[in-house]
């Protein structure tokens, strides 16, 4: 259909989350990648409008003083009757979260748009995902319905197949497909002139041919954060609903999450960030992402930051500029780095710098225990197990509170090799405080450990991670691993072993921490004291845990934040 002034709709649809002990409730982060889309459009003069389901949640305007978190416990119950055939969820356990699919569609109703994207992340919010598409098909018909993002990227075939409302997927990079797709709507170019994009024509795939990715992502523009609410999102993490496992210090709800780069030229197995990120780092410049953060904090008042970036620090003489000239601008802010980084580009200097301009705690992607498996297995060349050891040295001594990231259940380990790493993480964490994350092998699709373990029959789909109350456990199906050396229950029952031990040592190690520090200790009461009004004593002891114990060298840091 042939039109002129374009309107598009980016959405981020609503999705359930279970309950869960820390933190309670959703998850929630500034849309970053709707908003750099909306910006890029904003600035060619495109009629844009972002609307976040996740913000625009009926219960923010009732007249009670709860929390938001709070207000959704309470509520969830009315919204866990959604039927929801693509997941194996326990209703029970699993609540709504976000604008109501009422309030959804009459939002469309109101903008009636003529382009609607919708994002897609993560494989468990697809069917929010192709739910929202058919809401949007039944109110506007002659609407063209756009899909994006990592998870659809990899299963674009599947989308389109499942959801015949869906006119087109866009492949990877967004910012100029979505302007292409205007332009087919226009009539100004034909839909094979749109490269990366798929849609089905009389029933049969096509996917069009594939663009070649922004290198310099400056010509990309500024991010537009008058697009969306801000202050909405901060006021959600003041009341308990976070983004990130973080920090917390009076005032650091004003956080938001930024990538600096994309792609990532390592090849492990189990990541699917070459798929719709490529394999080519690509960056902002340094002066582009200092104007960005000056004006984060200074325009906007951000206080964190969430570095997002797959391998912040893979061109190490690019990231010391950016310390050092955040230091010679004098901007003031906390940071971390919750997808981890690469070890091998980590050296003294730049973990001195890291401290300096506000590094909260930093995670190591290491993986694994074994060095063999390293290279052989997960193929995360060219880590070394030795420099990883050092790494953690260095941080301890400078002063960094540090995370690592483990990963068991390849195809190839046998229980020895699983044992080794789950050792490794543990005697990480005795000898240099570093705190682990194991997690067990996920095969996404699009993913080098997805096409092995499907050509090999490996692949456990239905099976569901049980533990609802675990920092990282779900109720939803995934593609987990069996071979003839283990089975999804061992690997869990062998990491819940281990994070046992992980608890407990980390229990002595805050224990000779506050006697140590008396002051830190009664600030941390007191803490305890102000939230048992509305906290569980247990729930009380996990949140101070996550939001403040695991950041012992912050908490010294930072400690007159904490008094305040």
């Amino acid at each position: 259909i042939k039109k002129e002034n374009i309107k598009v709709m980016l959405v981020r649809p609503p999705q359930l989350f279970y309950h869960g002990t820390w933190p309670q409730g959703p998850r929630l982060s500034i849309p970053i990648g709707l908003l750099s889309l909306g910006s890029y459009l904003d600035d060619h003069g495109v009629d844009v409008d972002i609307y976040d389901c996740f913000v625009e949640w009926d219960n923010v305007y009732a007249e009670n003083d709860s929390p938001i978190v709070d207000q959704w416990m309470s509520a969830h119950e009315n919204y866990s009757a959604i039927k929801n055939n693509e997941k194996e969820v326990d209703s029970k356990k699993l609540g709504h979260f976000g604008a109501s699919w009422e309030q959804f569609s009459d939002a469309v109703r109101e903008r009636s748009p003529d382009i609607i994207g919708i994002t897609n992340l993560f494989r468990e919010n697809t069917s929010e995902t192709l739910e929202a598409a058919r809401i949007v098909k039944s109110i506007m018909p002659n609407s063209c319905i756009v899909i994006g993002g990592p998870n659809a990227t990899a299963n674009y075939e599947y989308m389109l197949n499942k959801c015949k409302e869906i006119d087109i997927v866009a492949i990877g990079d967004g910012e100029q497909t979505l302007m292409d797709i205007i332009q087919l709507h226009e009539g100004k170019i034909d839909i094979n002139s749109v490269k990366d994009i798929s849609y089905l024509s009389s029933g049969k795939l096509v996917c069009t041919d594939r663009k070649v990715l922004v290198n310099d992502l400056d010509t990309l523009g500024d991010l537009n954060y008058d697009l969306i609410k801000l202050e909405r999102y901060h006021k959600y993490e003041s009341e308990g609903v976070m983004s990130r496992n973080k920090f917390s210090y009076f005032g650091s709800e004003r956080a938001v999450s930024l990538c600096l780069s994309r792609g990532c030229p390592y090849k492990c197995v189990f990541c699917s960030v070459h798929v719709h990120a490529g394999r080519k780092f690509r960056t902002y410049s340094v002066e582009h992402a200092l104007n960005h953060i000056e004006n984060l904090v200074k325009n906007y008042g951000v206080k964190h930051i969430h570095f997002e970036d797959d391998n912040l620090t893979l061109d190490k003489k690019r990231f010391m500029r950016l310390m050092n000239e955040i230091v010679n601008r004098k901007l003031i802010f906390t940071w971390d780095t919750p997808n981890g980084v690469f070890a091998n580009t980590i050296d003294m200097d730049m973990l001195k710098l890291m401290k300096k301009t506000g590094c909260t705690y930093l995670i190591l992607g290491v993986e694994s225990g074994d060095q063999w498996v390293l290279d052989n297995i997960i193929k995360k060349q060219p880590l070394r197990l030795d420099i990883v050891i050092n790494v953690f040295q260095m941080a301890k001594k400078v002063g960094i509170d540090m995370q690592a990231f483990y990963i068991i259940g390849f195809p190839g380990e046998t229980k020895a090799l699983i044992q080794k790493t789950l050792d490794f993480a543990i005697d990480g964490l005795k000898k240099y405080d570093v705190i682990p994350h194991i997690a067990i092998a996920r095969a996404d699709p699009g993913t080098e450990l997805f096409k092995d373990a499907s050509d090999n029959g490996l692949l456990v789909e239905n099976y569901s991670i049980t533990n609802a109350s675990g920092v990282h456990a779900d109720m939803f199906s995934r593609h987990l691993i069996t071979t003839d050396q283990f089975s999804p229950e061992y690997l869990e029952r062998v990491n819940t072993s281990a994070h046992k031990k992980a608890i407990i040592t980390i229990g002595l190690h805050t224990f000779l921490f506050l006697i140590k520090h008396p002051g830190i200790l009664y600030s941390t009461i007191r803490h305890m004291v102000y939230d048992s009004k509305k906290l569980k004593l247990k729930e009380s002891i996990v949140k101070i845990f996550f939001t403040r114990l695991f950041y012992k060298n912050s908490m010294v840091k930072y400690s007159k934040l904490l008094k305040r």
